[in-house]
């Protein structure tokens, strides 16, 4: 039976993560936007899900839908009416400014798909994000994830 790993362990897979990330980074014009478990699951309660805007606009608008839904119309244009009916409403009351995290109600545990836009439609979809019941998350928009349709 293994015990804990050491501190020294810890840190040196903490450095090779962030090496790595740096590289990543530097070479696709930005950090990609990634999903920080802030306190694990713990199998009953609320899902707390944050959004962080760290990118360089606003985002305007903000999608959640199921992932298997998302899978399942792969080929659906999300403006359209089909995609509307996967994706729902803008969960959005007003635009996140760049630095800002917003809470986002999620109705129940499962896997989802996020799209993000900006106010020139420039879109950011995370897909497959786990959030699990009495977990706490925070997504982090960043400027390596925009792309345009």
């Amino acid at each position: 039976m293994r015990g804990p790993p050491s501190t020294l362990a810890v840190m040196l897979g903490f450095l090779r993560t962030v090496a790595v990330t740096a590289v990543l980074a530097a070479a696709c014009g930005g950090p990609s936007s990634r999903l920080i478990t802030v306190r694990s699951p713990t199998g009953s309660g609320p899902v707390t899900f944050e959004v962080k805007n760290n990118t360089d606009v606003p985002i305007n608008e903000l999608y959640m839908a199921d992932s298997a839904a998302v899978e399942a119309a792969k080929r659906v244009d999300p403006n359209s009416p089909e995609g509307h009916a996967i994706w729902g409403a803008d969960r959005l009351t007003a635009a996140i400014p760049t630095g800002v995290r917003v809470e986002i109600s999620v109705d129940r545990p499962g896997r989802y798909d996020v799209r993000a836009l900006d106010r020139d439609r420039r879109e950011q979809h995370v897909a497959r994000l786990n959030l699990q019941a009495g977990g706490r998350y925070i997504l982090e928009l960043n400027e390596g994830g925009w792309r345009v349709r």
